[in-house]
This record gives C-alpha cells, sequence and structure tokens, in this order.
C-alpha cells in the first residue's frame, strides 16, 4: 500500500482484486430512493476500471428497480455510461459494524470480510489522504484482517486476507462530475496525480499521501496487531 491505482499509477501486477463494500445511509438515483441498500462489487479489475464488473452483489431486501437505479449508476462512471455485469446476484448480508470503525462483513458462501480503520488502537492511526475514486477524492488506508472470496460462477476464487484495504465516505452528487471536481475525470495513468489532479488537490484542500510514510506505518502497526 498505496495501490498505484489511487496514485494516477498501474496495478503493480498488471490486475487487482477489488472488492467494494458499499452501504448507502442516503441517496437517490432519478426517482429510485437508494437509502439503506448495501451492495459489493468483486471482480479481478483494476478498482478505477469499470467497463467490466465481474460480480455485483445485492442485498437479497433491496426492491428489483433499486437494484436496476444502481446497476445504471455504476455504469454511468464509464465512459461510454455503460458497462458489462455479467454476474449478478442477489443473496443475503449479514453485516457487523462496530462503532464505524469495525467491518464484518459476511455473504454466506461466498465472502468474508473484515477490516478495521483502528488498525486495534483508539482511533484510527492513518489519516484520509488525497486518492482517485469513483465515488470520493480521499480515502483511508486500514487494516484488513479477512478477505477471501469464493465464487466459482463468477470465476472469482482467492484469499487476499492481510494485504492492502482503504475505508472511504462518500458524500457524492453528479454535481462534482459535472463541474470536474473528481480527481479520478483526469486520470492518465503516468504513476503520480496529473497537474488538473494537483489542482484540485489543492484547491480541495486535500493531503497528498506520503506513500513511503504510510507503508512504514502499515508495517509498524501491522507488527504489533500480529496480522
Amino acid at each position: 500500500m498505496p495501490c498505484p491505482c489511487r496514485i494516477n499509477g498501474s496495478a503493480t501486477y498488471g490486475h487487482c482484486e477489488a472488492t467494494l463494500y458499499l452501504r448507502i445511509k442516503q441517496g437517490h438515483y432519478g426517482d429510485v430512493d437508494l437509502g439503506g441498500m448495501q451492495m459489493v462489487r468483486s471482480g479481478g479489475m483494476c478498482a478505477v476500471n469499470y467497463e467490466r464488473l465481474s460480480a455485483l452483489y445485492f442485498d437479497s431486501s433491496a426492491s428489483a428497480a433499486q437494484r436496476e437505479a444502481l446497476m445504471k449508476l455504476m455504469a454511468s462512471f464509464s465512459q461510454e455510461q455503460a458497462a458489462q455485469f455479467p454476474h449478478v446476484r442477489a443473496v443475503p448480508f449479514n453485516t457487523q459494524i462496530m462503532d464505524e470503525h469495525l467491518f464484518n462483513i459476511a455473504l454466506p458462501g461466498i465472502l468474508e470480510m473484515i477490516v478495521d480503520r483502528n488498525w486495534g488502537e483508539a482511533s484510527p492511526p492513518i489519516p484520509f489522504v488525497a486518492a482517485q475514486d469513483g465515488f470520493a477524492n480521499t480515502l483511508q488506508y486500514v487494516q484488513n484482517i479477512r478477505y477471501r472470496m469464493h465464487d466459482r460462477a463468477a470465476g472469482l476464487e482467492f484469499d487476499y486476507s492481510r494485504r492492502q484495504a482503504n475505508y472511504r465516505v462518500v458524500d457524492l452528487t453528479a454535481e462534482q462530475y459535472r463541474s470536474k471536481s473528481m480527481l479520478i475525470q483526469f486520470t492518465d495513468g503516468t504513476g503520480w496525480f496529473s497537474a488538473r489532479q494537483l489542482e484540485l488537490i489543492t484547491a480541495q484542500h486535500l493531503a497528498l499521501p506520503r506513500v513511503d510514510d504510510i507503508r512504514k506505518e502499515a508495517v509498524r502497526l501491522r507488527a504489533a496487531t500480529g496480522h
């Protein structure tokens, strides 16, 4: 960590098995209320590539209208305003969230994900920093305790526990994209934030990630927690 695709680079090994758990407290797409929805998106693709989404899982309590609206929203992040959804399922979600820092997300028989923003400490030791992402311009690197994916039908079989994880707070409307205020809109893959991205980071008073410091702190914290 940090993952190179978050700072305008390419995935270190040419791919990344990114899995997103999204919990919507309040929001809508068109006339469809999305409040209370939960979704997991997982696949063997770079996190900033929305052209092909390997698997999309909805909480079985979500309505058909909500699922359709969220798929349209996800597709809207691609340049063509379209995306492929080769594997979509509605399944039960078992989620336990403690004080907005410890997240235990389980899709029985499919996904086990446990992350801790606090790395076992009283408060998060790693601050929010600038990062390119479809939902936010900042993220916080957190402790990946468990990350196992098992869905043969989707071609997703891996255990990347104890590797990289991050946390985002999403406060997003279409206006941020219309006004070109999102870092991800100026991705060019050069390995560090582009000139336009740096302008946005300065204008929005975002903290630049000190990559070496974050990496060293993560190593220290992992050693301290034993994970």
